[in-house]
């Protein structure tokens, strides 16, 4: 017995890392040890903190971090311009992890190096990987171009004529993407972007590029408390996500599920803002709730649900088309501009006001721009998009200068013409005192060009106010309005544009 003691000591030094013990134990010992270790085992895997066992998660995948480790060399020869050695690398990390972005940076790495036919050839086993790729159109279009400069179409070719080089496509510049895999424990989380009023992302696990910008990711799922983690995708790097959440005992979960996708989730209150886009999936605090189910086209909906402690429900909201329309005024430089519908105010843009369907008379107005005005018609649940296209009022500084000089010339019309009138009473006074005076007297002709003057003055003090009314009252072109008519309430989830149309504004 102990013998068998010794051995079994032997054995857990073994487990936990120390050296072979020199002596072959007996075969009672070797069983009797195999057996505790493989009931220790279990036991010390089950005794795994939520930590722990989220570092042996990522630890585990050797092919993930293998593939990292190709990709951040393939992007550092990259940078060096050693393009061959980057497509391979890069390749290396594709047969780690077939994530597609792999053929797609191996694909530029070929096209640097000058190998084009590599390059369409790695272009499509991007495409053939990720066929609804968000860039698959642009990379078809390359293909195209470099297949073109690979085999130009022939030239018809004159006798005697100096045939100039064919004019290839000049290929648009290109770089190679990032790359962000997300992984969660459980798998099947509900994956949001920056805030749920933004819809559901994706599931996870989850791989692909996203805009090189610092984002927030929250994770959800049933029976788990929600997680959140800030990254910052770069076109030079993978940044692998793994977030293990969390069992959740005291809350409920509920999935509001409605007729409408998309359609706006209140809870409890609306001034405070959505809380997510249907369907909707979250955890909710025990107790009694308001929801409100919202989308244009569409009546509100208005439900009163119960939340159970750990427990999870689903709620089926059914959505019906609205009677009205909408009119929404949005637009470049639209904000602030008060909307005035049928005579009477109705929002700040950009806004959407409900109106009867019908015809309506809408006035858009902003400081400092000429008005827009035009006669809508709106269908029943459909929305009418009015984009302005602002024209600047003119300035009024040339008005204020032009009655500024007419300030002048008036004045100085009133002064001549008192020195006109002054030489006049002079002479009446003269007279009336019994002292001659005769027609030679200067003050007569001074008088009388001093008259003349005067008049002048006035003229010219008339006309610049008259220009001067006229630019005060003046203004530059008519602001206009492009005009899209959107049916947003005939089919659930379906949105048919229609036509677009310019109305010109009239004040």
């Amino acid at each position: 017995m102990p013998n068998v003691t010794l051995n079994l000591m032997k054995v857990r030094g073994v487990s936990r890392g120390s050296a072979v013990p020199s002596r072959v134990p007996g075969r009672l010992s070797l069983v009797v040890g195999a057996f505790v270790l493989a009931g220790l085992l279990p036991a010390r895997a089950g005794a795994q903190t939520p930590a722990a066992a989220a570092t042996a998660a990522t630890t585990q995948d050797i092919d993930l971090q293998v593939a990292k480790t190709e990709f951040e060399n393939a992007q550092t020869l990259f940078i060096k311009e050693q393009f061959d050695d980057a497509a391979a690398h890069f390749l290396a990390a594709f047969a780690r992890k077939p994530y597609p972005a792999f053929l797609f940076n191996a694909a530029v790495s070929f096209e640097k190096a000058k190998k084009l036919e590599k390059a369409a050839e790695f272009f499509e086993k991007y495409l053939e990987r990720d066929p609804n790729a968000p860039d698959a159109a642009a990379v078809r279009t390359r293909i195209d171009a470099i297949k073109t400069i690979l085999s130009p179409p022939p030239s018809p070719v004159t006798p005697g004529a100096v045939v100039p080089p064919p004019v290839m496509p000049a290929l648009p510049a290109i770089e190679t993407k990032g790359l962000v895999v997300i992984e969660s424990k459980p798998q099947g989380a509900t994956i949001y972007l920056d805030s749920k009023t933004n819809g559901v992302f994706a599931k996870t696990p989850w791989q692909g590029s996203l805009e090189s910008k610092p984002v927030k990711l929250i994770l959800e799922a049933k029976g788990f408390k929600p997680e959140e983690r800030s990254i910052s995708p770069r076109s030079d790097k993978l940044v692998d996500v793994y977030i293990a959440l969390s069992e959740e005992h005291f809350l409920g979960w509920i999935e509001i599920v409605s007729n409408v996708p998309g359609a706006e989730v209140y809870l409890d209150r609306k001034d405070i803002g959505a809380i997510g886009k249907t369907p909707f999936t979250g955890h909710v605090k025990p107790g009694k709730h308001t929801i409100f189910v919202e989308r244009i086209g569409y009546k509100p909906i208005q439900q009163e649900i119960e939340v159970q402690p750990g427990t999870a429900t689903q709620h089926m909201v059914s959505l019906e088309k609205g009677d009205n329309g909408w009119v929404n005024v949005s637009g470049r430089g639209a904000y602030g501009a008060s909307v005035t519908i049928d005579k009477k105010a109705a929002c700040v843009a950009p806004c959407r006001s409900e109106v009867m369907p019908g015809l309506h008379r809408v006035l858009v107005q902003k400081a400092g721009f000429e008005d827009y005005e035009g006669d809508l018609r709106v269908d029943r649940g459909a929305e009418t998009v009015v984009e302005v296209g602002w024209s600047p009022k003119p300035s009024k500084r040339a008005a204020w200068t032009t009655a500024a000089l007419a300030a002048a010339f008036l004045g100085s019309g009133l002064y001549v013409g008192s020195l006109s009138n002054k030489n006049l009473d002079d002479v009446h006074s003269d007279i009336g005192a019994g002292r001659g005076v005769d027609s030679a007297d200067p003050r007569f002709s001074r008088g009388k060009w001093e008259a003349v003057g005067a008049d002048v003055l006035y003229g010219i003090a008339a006309l610049l106010a008259v220009s001067s009314v006229v630019s005060f009252f003046s203004h530059g072109p008519d602001s206009v309005g492009a005009v899209d008519q959107r049916q947003v309430g005939f089919a659930p989830g379906v949105s048919a544009d229609g036509a677009g149309v310019s109305a010109w504004g009239r004040f």
